[in-house]
């Protein structure tokens, strides 16, 4: 966590030295995080994994040099995954909720760089560093009945690879852009003593953004 910080800030104090001159400029941007994990091996009594929905957000720059941009990016983004547990002849549902402070650096194409609409693709590396995992379980009515820390099960960082694209807006004084990214684990996130000898994260996002 304490490199992430110190990443954010290091961006940030860039950021005020060429904000003047066009050369990077600033943005927030959050959305809808699409969560799931990959698992190795699978066993035959394995529940089915499905997608946990969670909030995805934080800030940017970006190092503009004409199409290419060089973008890094300091986001909260919660993943993990659900799954269907059977207690007493009834169905609940059982959720880990793996919270990150993400740390991103991506290359950024603008595919058509003038002109209000602007059509961009994007590729990097990502480091995450986990704050804070809980599991948590509802009864079939969907009521919350029991929370505790996961944290012991879960490593403590993520490697993984981020790619997507999007349409930037292009306004007088504001940018504005949609854009889909997908989020591939590359790293084993299982503590020793998980029931698997592997756990990667992955998932997709849908975020809006603004750019001063």
């Amino acid at each position: 966590m304490k490199k992430t910080l110190i990443m954010a800030i290091v961006l940030l104090f860039v950021a005020s030295l060429t904000a003047e001159a066009g050369i990077v400029t600033f943005g927030l941007k959050g959305g809808l995080n699409y969560a799931n994990v990959t698992v190795s091996p699978v066993l035959p009594d394995m529940p089915g994994f499905k997608t946990l929905q969670g909030l995805t957000g934080g800030v940017f720059l970006c190092l503009n040099l004409g199409p290419i941009g060089i973008q890094p990016e300091f986001l909260y983004a919660r993943r993990g995954t659900k799954f269907n547990v059977p207690i007493d002849s009834d169905i609940y549902t059982a959720e880990y909720r793996l919270d990150y402070l993400e740390g991103i650096l991506l290359l950024k194409w603008n595919v058509l760089p003038l002109g209000p609409v602007r059509p961009v693709i994007f590729a990097g590396p990502s480091y995450g560093s986990l704050s804070k995992a809980t599991a948590v379980l509802f009864d079939p009515s969907g009521n919350q009945v029991e929370s505790e820390d996961a944290k012991d099960l879960f490593k403590s960082s993520e490697f993984a690879a981020v790619f997507g694209g999007g349409v930037e807006f292009k306004l007088p004084f504001l940018k504005f852009c949609l854009e889909g990214r997908y989020h591939l684990g590359l790293s084993n996130v299982a503590e020793i003593g998980m029931e698997v000898d592997s756990i990667k994260n992955k998932g997709y996002s849908v975020m809006l953004g603004i750019t001063f």
